[in-house]
């Protein structure tokens, strides 16, 4: 069984864009999952005439879509991004600013997760560059899974490590349900990273000093708690010391990590809180795909992941 039921793709025809649909088409499955392909046409305003010299204002307005209307959009839509096995698709045109449309379409789709790309490379002068990327990231009601050219995949078969760091929060917790979902689903192994922080010193006094016991013990009860019959290889854990995005980064990279899984607002006194400038500074720097996880309640819960059991998952 996939983990997600109804994903969105924010095309925007690049190279990049259509390596990342065949990400997001390989975690659909045939029978359980709906496609939403969109792609966005920012307006064209072009100044009224006449423009005078030397006139204290200028009215713009929009010229519309031009040669590139929205049902020859729609049919390059089908034609370059149609998935290698049969599911429902359905595919949308709208003009609007990127990002809200990107937005308003995964609220009316009931979207559990966003696909996107972070760097086109095409001549329709809209790209999903970093900037969309981290304003979807910010208002996203919902995962979001973003991908730029230097890490596309060829499919979730490359996730064969997931990374999920966590900070203990309510958040982290949400993040680690999906985490768990994808690495029993696509036969992952599992990593989890705690990144303590260093001491704080005060007039060369340490005035703070993490107990890392504390954490260690942490760990030891989650990765307990998260082993099951139903995971391909048993959890495993790691723990740093430093920069968390630093370190979140590295640790990705020596472990030839496939996929990064994690939570934005930590909320918690133990360690580094994932905030979202901390996975906001991850997505360009990563090595492979990030999926990040927003709201917590938004995130459906596990019947039950407790070893004894079986897993079955509820999206």
């Amino acid at each position: 069984m996939q983990p997600f039921r109804n994903i969105l793709f924010a095309a925007d025809f690049s190279e990049n864009s259509q390596e990342a649909f065949r990400v997001a088409s390989s975690l659909s499955s045939e029978k359980t999952t709906r496609m939403s392909v969109l792609h966005v046409v920012e307006p064209h305003w072009v100044a009224e005439e006449p423009v005078y010299f030397g006139q204290p204002t200028v009215q713009y307005s929009d010229s519309g879509p031009g040669p590139n209307g929205p049902e020859a959009l729609k049919r390059r839509l089908i034609d370059q991004y149609t998935p290698n096995h049969a599911i429902d698709v359905t595919y949308f045109v709208k003009e609007g600013e990127i990002s809200s449309e990107i937005l308003g379409l995964a609220e009316q789709t009931g979207s559990d997760l966003i696909v996107m790309g972070m760097h086109g490379r095409t001549g329709l002068r809209w790209l999903l560059a970093g900037s969309v990327a981290i304003s979807v990231l910010r208002r996203a009601h919902c995962p979001v899974l973003a991908l730029h050219a230097a890490q596309v995949p060829l499919s979730t078969q490359d996730f064969n490590v997931i990374l999920h760091p966590t900070d203990f929060s309510e958040s982290s917790q949400a993040a680690l349900r999906v985490a768990r979902s994808l690495a029993r689903d696509l036969g992952s192994r599992l990593v989890l990273l705690h990144v303590a922080p260093l001491e704080v010193y005060v007039s060369g006094m340490i005035a703070s000093e993490p107990d890392v016991q504390v954490y260690r013990e942490t760990m030891e009860e989650t990765r307990k708690r998260l082993d099951g019959p139903d995971l391909k290889y048993p959890v495993e854990t790691r723990m740093s010391r430093g920069d968390a995005s630093d370190e979140i980064v590295r640790q990705a990279e020596e472990l030839g990590c496939g996929l990064i899984v994690m939570g934005t607002h930590g909320r918690t006194g133990l360690g580094k809180l994932l905030m979202g400038n901390v996975a906001e500074s991850i997505l360009p720097r990563a090595h492979c795909p990030t999926l990040v996880v927003k709201v917590p309640q938004l995130v459906p819960i596990p019947a039950s992941s407790r070893p004894a059991q079986r897993a079955v998952t509820v999206f």
